[in-house]
């Protein structure tokens, strides 16, 4: 488990640098990343449309990774290999989200929208930090979640 946790904590630590140092650079060093800074308004438009549209999607998905029933199922059954897999499956999700915003704001030189999402995105990784105890807990099925069950297949 202690394996599968630092695993984790490195994908999670490595996107949270990768987006430091683009902030960095951009804010600080002043490098020019302005790469998209002449392109078209179609070009913005669809492409911050685009951002918007995965955000909103690809965020709950994430969050709510855990919850759906194959992947509990897997995850009581497989525990350490189901924990890296889906884990590993759920911080890229918001990491890329983050990093891309990130980057999309300083390649469209300062665009707001980029950067509102980057920090919606930036407030909901701590819901998913990979502590041990975090870990331990979605690998194993708690009564609560026991009761639920049976609760629905009665109705």
């Amino acid at each position: 488990m202690a394996k599968t946790r630092n695993l984790l904590m490195a994908l999670f630590a490595g996107f949270l640098l990768t987006t430091a140092l683009l902030y960095i650079c951009g804010e600080f060093l002043h490098v020019d990343m302005g790469v998209f800074a002449e392109s078209s308004r179609s070009c913005q438009f669809v492409c911050s449309t685009t951002m918007i549209l995965l955000t909103i999607g690809l965020l709950p998905l994430s969050l709510r990774l855990f919850k759906f029933k194959h992947v509990s199922d897997d995850l009581r059954q497989n525990q350490t290999s189901a924990l890296s897999r889906w884990g590993s499956i759920r911080i890229c999700c918001m990491g890329l989200l983050l990093v891309v915003n990130t980057f999309l704001y300083y390649a469209f030189e300062f665009e707001s929208t980029y950067g509102y999402l980057a920090v919606v995105v930036l407030l909901c990784m701590p819901f998913v930090i990979p502590t041990i105890s975090r870990c331990q807990s979605e690998v194993q099925i708690e009564e609560n979640d026991e009761e639920t069950v049976s609760n629905h297949s009665q109705l």
